[in-house]
């Protein structure tokens, strides 16, 4: 069931709808409006670094101590560089100041995720959502389809606080938080997070966002219009063709009926096969007997059922039946299944015999 009371964030949509459209764009426009990297900036005590890093290089821009005079410096620098001006800004939290934790939840949460996270936080870690800034990072399914994979990563609000008004004392406002064990990439939406809640986000300018989408926007109206034209007039092709295609779908289901037949038909005939070489005919069961029984022993009783003989008779020694059926390479488990009485007419002795019979390997093969 929908949650009505979730929060419904459409800007990563968007984001992932422009990234599939792009390719609709000329290949100069789609390099004017792309993201050209972002600018970091790493604090650690009372010092700062600056770095400019895209998809192709990191440089390193300068270093400083937090003053008046670093702001100056830190500005110059900037604004010496067309590249480096308009850039987001970038506050990266050091390794030791920041937790980075794999969970899984089940999918159902999906909607809720960071309600789910904030109330479950101190069971992850040491921490209550209160204490930390925190964001998630979505993984996908893991093995198991029924839970998500996510990266949880978080900062102590003291600390990225301080960090925070560091970086206004240099004159700079960032854009967003991350950590340097888990680095935003420019340019790779499923590395995105931001550890810095939103009202202290710098604005980004969003005009060549909005100029980018309005062009894919028209750009896809005109590939539509160019469908739909060829598409009305082919109208009466495109009803015969889906006559035709109903009857070759029809034909194909009559196929596979049949071919379905015609599969259960063999795999019920090789049951039958299998079945009749895993052991042998009825008539090597009983010339196989006759051969073993000596002239002083009668069977009353011969009944071969699911790879099982019973014999039921008299003989003047029965004890020695069971070695001598025993000797036989198709008869196993050769046992009495009743005791053993003596008949004081004929004076020979009454028997009961189960064995299990099989198949000799050499004449399954021969078969």
């Amino acid at each position: 069931m929908i949650n009505l009371d979730s929060n419904i964030e459409i800007g990563p949509f968007f984001k992932w709808w422009a990234e599939q459209l792009s390719f609709l764009l000329p290949a100069s426009f789609r390099e004017a409006v792309k993201g050209k990297g972002f600018l970091v900036i790493d604090i650690s005590g009372e010092q700062a670094q600056l770095s400019y890093i895209n998809n192709e290089q990191q440089k390193l821009l300068g270093e400083f101590d937090i003053n008046a005079l670093a702001k100056e410096e830190l500005q110059s620098i900037i604004e010496s560089n067309a590249d480096y001006q308009g850039l987001d800004m970038v506050l990266r939290v050091p390794e030791h100041l920041s937790v980075k934790q794999d969970i899984f939840l089940p999918a159902a949460t999906e909607a809720n995720l960071r309600q789910v996270i904030g109330y479950e936080l101190d069971k992850y870690t040491p921490f209550t959502k209160e204490q930390v800034y925190f964001d998630i990072i979505k993984l996908g399914a893991a093995k198991n389809k029924a839970l998500l994979h996510i990266v949880l990563v978080l900062v102590k609000k003291a600390d990225l606080d301080e960090m925070y008004q560091y970086c206004l004392t240099l004159g700079v406002k960032p854009s967003f938080a991350d950590t340097a064990t888990r680095p935003v990439v420019s340019g790779k939406s499923g590395s995105q997070y931001n550890l810095l809640p939103k009202d202290l986000c710098q604005k980004a300018n969003k005009m060549p966002l909005f100029i980018m989408l309005g062009s894919m926007s028209l750009s896809l109206v005109l590939f539509i219009l160019l469908l739909a034209l060829p598409l009305n007039t082919a109208t009466g092709g495109l009803e015969a063709l889906k006559l035709h295609g109903q009857k070759q779908a029809r034909k194909a289901l009559a196929i596979e009926d049949s071919k379905k037949g015609i599969d259960s038909l063999l795999l019920a005939t090789q049951k039958l096969i299998d079945k009749k070489n895993s052991a042998p005919a009825m008539i090597d069961v009983v010339e196989t007997v006759s051969k073993v029984l000596d002239d002083d022993t009668w069977v009353s009783q011969f009944r071969y059922v699911n790879k099982t003989l019973q014999l039921t008779g008299q003989s003047a020694s029965a004890s020695n039946l069971i070695a001598s059926l025993e000797k036989q390479v198709i008869f196993h488990n050769v046992k009495f299944i009743s005791p053993v009485t003596k008949d004081t007419r004929t004076g020979l002795e009454r028997f009961k015999i189960s064995t299990e019979v099989t198949k000799q390997k050499n004449d399954a093969k021969a078969e």
